[in-house]
Formats: C-alpha cells, structure tokens, sequence
C-alpha cells in the first residue's frame, strides 16, 4: 500500500498488519473506501495506477488510502479485536504444543510398561 519504508521486512509487516485490520474491519468502511483498499492493497497496483482504475487523481487515491489506513487503525485502537485474536491464537498455539508434549509423555510412559 501507500509504503514510505524502504526495509521490505517493514513493509511487509505493515501489509499483513493492514490487511489483518482490513478484515476483522471492511465492513465499517464505506464502499469507496473498500474499493481504493482493494485496488492498491489486492491488485498491488502503484498510486497511478489505480488512479487510472478508479477514476480520480493520483493525490485522490493516495489521500482516500490514508484516511482508510487512520480509520482502521483508529477502529484497532478503540476495539482491540486484532491485537486480542493475535494474543489468542498465541495462546491456543502454546497449549496445543503442551499438549503435544503431554501426548508424547504418555504415549513414551505407555510404552515402559
């Protein structure tokens, strides 16, 4: 998307954060807004480019992207839905590697006897 850090570890990190964002949050966005998302976001098309699919400006697009950015973003902060799933998922992947561990006890103690 609209990428001003030249690390492309960064800007894939933003990229995930946001579509992470995108899709816990597109449906609180206007129709528009989905469409610039999209188009810059799905289709990995430059500033330009989806200013020629859109219809509008160049300075448009960029400036339809950010505010799309600030707003799910602004959402994030108020909901917390992305961070809490995140820290969920962490969670369900460390009792799930106990339990394997667990498992493997068992199954190694079963095999003793």
């Amino acid at each position: 998307m609209i990428d001003r850090v030249n690390d492309d570890n960064e800007i894939l990190k933003r990229r995930i954060h946001f579509n992470l964002l995108y899709d816990f949050y597109s449906p609180l966005l206007t129709e528009r807004q989905r469409k610039v998302y999209e188009t810059l976001c799905f289709s990995d098309l430059t500033l330009t480019e989806a200013a020629r699919v859109l219809g509008i400006s160049r300075q448009a697009v960029y400036i339809l992207a950010r505010n799309v950015m600030d707003k799910l973003e602004g959402i994030e902060r108020e909901l917390c839905f992305a961070v809490n799933t995140r820290h969920l998922e962490d969670k369900i992947k460390k009792l799930e590697a106990e339990n394997k561990a667990l498992r493997e006890k068992l199954r190694e103690k079963g095999e003793d006897n």
